[in-house]
């Protein structure tokens, strides 16, 4: 591996790890002692059922942020990649704060068949982190600096298969909703305008 990839993978992707878990753990723990929390989301949204194996897409996210880190070769790149997950972050912390949101589902416990993994998430996840979305946020931004750095179609496709499916998860698990997503879409434009593109222009 060319050492200042490497170099720029261990600096900006280890700044990155660390200022997005402080600012999202953080902010998290800070709301869930606010006594008013905001109820952003339509009542029909209720229904919706929970499916509990989409919590496999769910957590697919992770897999996706270190597939990146893969794909993009060049040290600039993965600069311009990591300042905009940083910038997501701190923008959605500053949202958190001033209008923390209520999850209208209830939580489910002891998930048949998924009893640790829900057990934890709903354990460490407090259900007020919700709009934006950062999970669809730094997964739109993953996919999009992957598919801005390769040209190969097929993959593109399975990329945008993968993120659809994502967003549908965030809300199949019951972990956001409609407008979480929405709002999570518009951050993730907001910081490939203001933040990735002035370091990169697409290659292909």
């Amino acid at each position: 591996m060319n050492p200042e990839r490497l170099r720029a993978m261990v600096i900006w992707g280890g700044a990155c790890v660390i200022f997005c878990l402080l600012v999202y753990l953080g902010s998290n723990q800070i709301v869930s002692k606010f006594d008013h929390h905001y109820d952003v989301y339509f009542e029909f949204e209720k229904d919706i059922p929970l499916i509990p194996w989409m919590i496999y897409f769910y957590t697919s996210f992770h897999l996706l942020l270190i597939l990146n880190f893969f794909i993009i070769k060049k040290p600039l790149v993965i600069k311009a990649f990591t300042l905009s997950l940083m910038f997501s972050s701190l923008i959605a912390s500053i949202v958190f704060l001033s209008f923390p949101g209520e999850l209208g589902f209830s939580r489910t416990d002891n998930i048949s068949g998924y009893e640790f993994i829900y057990n934890l998430l709903h354990e460490i996840d407090h259900p007020h982190n919700l709009y934006p979305s950062l999970h669809i946020t730094f997964s739109v931004l993953t996919v999009f600096a992957m598919i801005d750095q390769t040209k190969q179609k097929w993959f593109h496709l399975f990329l945008t298969v993968w993120i659809l499916l994502i967003c549908a998860s965030v809300v199949l698990v019951h972990q956001h909703h409609l407008f979480d997503v929405f709002t999570g879409l518009v951050l993730a434009y907001v910081a490939i305008k203001l933040v990735y593109r002035r370091y990169v222009v697409s290659v292909f």
